[in-house]
Parts: structure tokens; C-alpha cells; sequence
């Protein structure tokens, strides 16, 4: 647990889900199994007694994995039990680690001070096969905040106290019509991601999302030139492919470095209704693989 104490202590938190809607949770801190401590964060609604968000696992790390979990809330025990339905992203290739979802069984603890979602998970193959099973520990993004205030000795402003929180859970609201996070990946030279895929079709949103510094990039999906020496600019660029079945190869190599260091570029993917979120980040004449494979 102290890699990922250590971790809380060099993030830099942006502004979190819980701070925009106070129906929205934002909990963050470790996966423990074995002798094994990876960062694991979960984001979800409440809405009638239902559980609908994402789960992180050690995000940006060799073995981060995105997925879209679904479950209940019992009002009563202030209890949450979820599992992970469908895969989005993920850095790890091998079929086992893909084959494995998560269930939990949490305790949620609402306290003006510190929130809590502490409890059991186990991970398991379609067939019930176990993959592995250990504990969950997190905390509310507002009460890290807290903490590190009262490390810094600075005072912060939570826009939603924790225990105006407790109180409109019992109140059932309208769930969001486009719920996500909006957290990125960013890839670097020479790496891969897996993105988990449905839609017949690949839309595609490619642009600088900072300076324009003359970064220009070539795009491949399946070894076809879809962008060529594209000088990437802060207006989007769209495109919209066909895929094939099984695996689609997409390639974006760097044609050369802008004036500001590394040539990078923002590359949005979308899949019916949900958006990947990826930065690239890249050295001259490098390359970054998404491999999107159809569920």
C-alpha cells in the first residue's frame, strides 16, 4: 500500500464527478490481492438503487484496464455490490487477464470528513473460473482533498459538502443522458492499447487540443492510409471508417516535432454512444498501436 500512498501524494486531482453532480461518486485509492497493491478507482451513479459507472485499474500503468461496471445499492446497509460487464480499454494483451471480470461487494461510509467504499472483490472468468480474489480501499476524491489541505495547512473549497451528499442519495434523480469519465489515456512511443469494440463502424476525431506548433501525423487502420502527413490543428478533424471483423490495427506515427517538444496529438474514438479519450505523445517517426477488437 505505500506505492500507491505515494501515488496520491504526486497526482495532480482535476476537477472530479462528485464536484459536478452530487450524484455522482468519485472514489480512488487500492486493489490489494496477495502481495499485490495496484491504483484502483471507481466513478458511478446512483439512481433508484442502481449502480451505473466505470472502474479504473491501475490507470496509466502497464496494466491499466477501463471498464463499465452495473450494480445495486441497498439504502438499508448503505451497501454496493457491482460487477464489470463489458471491457473498454486495456494495456494488457493476454487472453487470461482479458477473460477475468470483477465483482464486488463494498461498504459505503458517508462522513462530513471522510467517505470510504471499502470491502471484498473477486475476479472470475465467464465460466466461473477464478482468476482472483482480494480486498478494495478507497476514499472520496473530496476527502483527499482534504487531506492534502491539511498537509499544505491551506484551506479548499469542496463545492459539495459530503454530507449534503448523504442526504440527496435518498432522493431519486433523473440519470445523466450521456454518462463518462473524462479521463484519458496517453500513449506513448512503441505502446499499445486495447479498446473493446461494438459498432459496426469507427468514428474518429483527431486534433491538437493545445497550442498548434506544426505537429503532423499519419493515421493506418489495417495497413490503409487514412491521414497522411495531417498537420494537426485545435479545429477537429473527422473521419468515419468501416471496420472488419475480429482485430482493426489503427496506427498514428509522428512525422515530426512540433516547436513544442513532443509531436502530440488528442484522438477521440467513438463507439456508438461512448467516447475513448486518447493523447498521444510521441518522438519523431514514432508510432503508437490501438488495437480495437469487436465484442
Amino acid at each position: 500500500m505505500k506505492k500507491i500512498l505515494c501515488f496520491f501524494l504526486l497526482i495532480t486531482i482535476t476537477n472530479g464527478f462528485s464536484q459536478k453532480d452530487p450524484n455522482i461518486y468519485d472514489f480512488f485509492g487500492g486493489k490489494t490481492f496477495g502481495n499485490n497493491a495496484v491504483f484502483f478507482r471507481l466513478v458511478f451513479q446512483i439512481n433508484n438503487g442502481n449502480v451505473n459507472g466505470y472502474m479504473f485499474t491501475d490507470e496509466q500503468g502497464s496494466q491499466e484496464t477501463k471498464s463499465i461496471i452495473k450494480g445495486k445499492f441497498n439504502y438499508k446497509t448503505k451497501r454496493i455490490s457491482f460487477i464489470e460487464t463489458r471491457k473498454l480499454l486495456s494495456r494488457v494483451s493476454t487472453k487470461f487477464e482479458n477473460s477475468c471480470y470483477l465483482e464486488g461487494n463494498l461498504s459505503l461510509e458517508l462522513n462530513p470528513k471522510i467517505s470510504k467504499l471499502k470491502g471484498l472483490f473477486i475476479e472470475q472468468t465467464v465460466a466461473k473460473e477464478k482468476c482472483f480474489n482480494g480486498k478494495i480501499n478507497l476514499i472520496s476524491l473530496d476527502a483527499y482533498k482534504q487531506l492534502t489541505a491539511e498537509i499544505k495547512k491551506e484551506k479548499i473549497d469542496i463545492v459539495k459538502p459530503i454530507k449534503q451528499i448523504k442526504d440527496t442519495i435518498k432522493e431519486p434523480v433523473t440519470i445523466l443522458p450521456a454518462f463518462e469519465t473524462d479521463r484519458k489515456t496517453t500513449i506513448k512511443d512503441d505502446e499499445e492499447v486495447i479498446v473493446y469494440w461494438e459498432s459496426k463502424i469507427l468514428k474518429l476525431s483527431v486534433w491538437d487540443d493545445m497550442k498548434e506548433d506544426g505537429d503532423k501525423i499519419s493515421i493506418q487502420l489495417n495497413d490503409k492510409p487514412i491521414l497522411d502527413h495531417f498537420e494537426l490543428k485545435n479545429t477537429h478533424k473527422d473521419v468515419e471508417l468501416d471496420l472488419i471483423k475480429g482485430e482493426n490495427i489503427l496506427i498514428i506515427t509522428a512525422n515530426n516535432t512540433g516547436t513544442l517538444a513532443n509531436n502530440t496529438a488528442r484522438v477521440d474514438l467513438f463507439d456508438n454512444e461512448l467516447k475513448h479519450q486518447i493523447i498521444t505523445e510521441l518522438k519523431v517517426n514514432k508510432s503508437v498501436k490501438i488495437i480495437i477488437k469487436k465484442q
